[in-house]
């Protein structure tokens, strides 16, 4: 139970708790019921006989009695917060019938780490405390480019050994000290500062892979520290009794700006403002990002400027069209000026290294309408984006050409009592002409897309590397050859994908859920790919993926979350022309998270 929640039971709690500790007054045997006099008395509101009238003094010499005392059913407390475990002016009230007792150490209960109480000396200032540790491994076998030396006989194919095994440790720390009561408005102010400190560690069986300098061998260990989040919030002001609000985001904050993450999802440096109207059926966001350079093996933010300006508006309507529904209009605006780049292991990234060679500018219009929820016992996800504008000098075209593509998704599912099918469809347009003056493949700004098989999926997770550029870019269902997806540069001269499959989601207990499922993909156009390869007659059809996932929580929270994936795409005609190979390639994953 978050922290909020929590602070808005417990003044509930607390008032019940007292009025239950209060002994109910029974009248004694042969005592009329509470309300009526005793035998012999006059009705209430008449002073008994022999007495003068309410509100006149007693005769001379006659006292007055002591004042009667008022049943209580409440007891004055110093403060709001007043609970067991935590003791105000010296004094703890007793045990709750229900609750827990107050704990520093475990997150579940109430704590001060966790923002449950105010700092010492004040109402409505919270401390928050959040550590997570992920722990990430995989195996998989990869499209691998042979290297150019090294200490075997050298290799006479383009692709060599393509077996990999990947480590990623990420441990974040949040801290987060925020001004208000936050549970039923929002907070007046929140300060959030979140350093993460990572580790990776690369083995491949080829030289050249891992960085550049073939005398490096096939490992690569690096490790990274940063600031990943730090911002600022701040309410504005209401526009209702209801909390309709209107507040501002400044600093490196995270932000998705669609349901599913299909256009733009990152933690860079901007501005946010954002709130919600007429009881909350609206909401809103207004972004604009400058965005900061990525480490290339962490992919944590790196405080480099790197020329690209991110502009995001939409507009969210809950129940509608109908209820349960909640419909989305967005706009995006991508102006990407990156110039001449390596990354950190020395590999050119921009311009990309095929074509002209020439530096490119990316102006790019995104206008979208997406929408999310259930239509009877029907759960329904769908998204449509039309991309306009122009690349200044696109390195594959080598000339400028004008930015003209789509993208549409859409995930129907069904709930039967603890599983769910569900059918998933996935397209965005391809390029048939790469040397004319129109751009018609469709591509992201930096998405991360919640969608199909996911994390599972191996098409959604692996980098397939591609005369200079990839394939794909690890997490993202697009095939848009870009050199890389966080410090590259989007690329609209792209074969494009069409993929469909189904899967099958279970909550087989309530620590443990999996689903499995399978993917088709093809290419929607394949002239982009045959002009790179100088290679002729490049079939659409890339292959079907299997994949399988679960998730596993001991503890029925989410301090410790334990899930183990696995996917493999057997590959068709295109897949086997591009890669020179029918062998089947596969990723297995166990990944570890613990939170506190």
């Amino acid at each position: 139970m978050s922290g909020h929640i929590r602070r808005s039971f417990f003044g509930v709690c607390t008032t019940v708790a007292l009025a239950a500790a209060a002994p109910c007054q029974q009248p004694p045997s042969g005592q009329p019921p509470a309300g009526q006099p005793p035998a012999g008395q006059p009705p209430a509101g008449q002073p008994p006989a022999g007495q003068p009238p309410t509100g006149q003094q007693p005769p001379t010499g006659q006292g007055a009695g002591p004042a009667p005392q008022a049943p209580r059913d409440f007891d004055p407390i110093q403060s709001r917060w007043f609970a067991p475990g935590r003791a105000v002016g010296g004094i703890e009230p007793p045990p709750y019938s229900i609750n827990e007792r107050a704990s520093r150490f475990n997150p579940y209960r109430q704590n001060a780490l966790k923002g449950d109480f105010p700092l010492f000396g004040t109402e409505d200032l919270f401390f928050s405390f959040t550590a997570t540790n992920r722990l990430f491994y995989e195996t998989r076998e990869v499209p691998t480019g042979s290297g150019i030396t090294g200490p075997g006989p050298v290799a006479q194919t383009f692709f060599g050994e393509g077996k990999q095994t990947f480590l990623q440790n990420d441990l974040a720390l949040s801290f987060e000290l925020f001004r208000g009561q936050q549970a039923f408005k929002p907070v007046d102010w929140r300060i959030r500062i979140t350093p993460v400190f990572n580790y990776t560690k690369l083995d491949i069986e080829e030289v050249g892979g891992v960085v550049i300098d073939p005398s490096q061998g096939t490992t690569r260990r690096r490790g990274d520290v940063t600031l990943q989040e730090v911002f600022l919030e701040y309410h504005l002001f209401d526009l209702s009794d209801r909390y309709d609000f209107a507040s501002v985001e400044i600093g490196v904050l995270p932000f998705r700006s669609d349901f599913r993450g299909f256009i733009f999802e990152d933690t860079n440096l901007g501005v946010r403002f954002f709130g919600n109207a007429d009881n909350n059926k609206w909401q809103y966001n207004v972004a604009v990002f400058d965005q900061l350079d990525k480490d290339t093996n962490s992919q944590l933010n790196r405080y480099e400027d790197r020329d690209q300006t991110v502009f995001v508006a939409n507009v969210y309507r809950q129940d509608f069209p109908v209820l349960g529904y909640t419909s989305s209009a967005s706009f995006h605006y991508n102006a990407d000026r990156r110039g001449e780049e390596f990354d950190d292991n020395n590999f050119l990234i921009s311009p990309k290294p095929v074509g002209n060679f020439l530096r490119n500018k990316v102006d790019a219009y995104y206008f979208g309408w997406a929408g999310e929820g259930h239509f009877g016992r029907w759960n329904v996800t769908h998204a449509l984006y039309q991309v306009l504008g122009k690349e200044s000098q696109n390195e594959i075209a080598a000339r400028p050409v004008d930015i003209n593509a789509r993208f549409a998704a859409l995930e129907l599912s069904y709930d039967i009592d603890w599983w769910r099918p569900r059918g998933f469809f996935l397209y965005a347009s391809g390029d048939s002409d790469p040397r004319d003056e129109d751009a018609t493949g469709f591509d992201a700004i930096l998405d991360a897309p919640n969608f199909g098989g996911g994390q599972f999926s191996f098409w959604n997770s692996q980098a397939l590397k591609l005369v200079g550029t990839g394939l794909t870019q690890p997490g993202s269902s697009l095939a848009d050859l870009q050199t890389s997806k966080t410090q590259g540069q989007s690329n609209f001269v792209n074969p494009g994908v069409l993929l469909f499959g189904g899967a099958v989601d279970a909550e087989l207990t309530p620590k443990w859920r999996a689903q499995v499922g399978f993917t088709y993909l093809r290419f929607d156009k394949t002239e982009s790919v045959e002009f790179l390869l100088q290679a002729a007659d490049v079939k659409k059809s890339i292959g079907t993926e299997v994949f399988l996932g679960t998730q596993y929580r001991p503890f029925l929270t989410n301090n410790v979350i334990l899930q183990f994936g696995a996917s493999a795409l057997f590959p068709d005609d295109g897949f086997a022309r591009v890669y020179d190979s029918n062998d089947i390639v596969y990723n297995v994953f166990t990944n570890i998270i613990t939170t506190w």
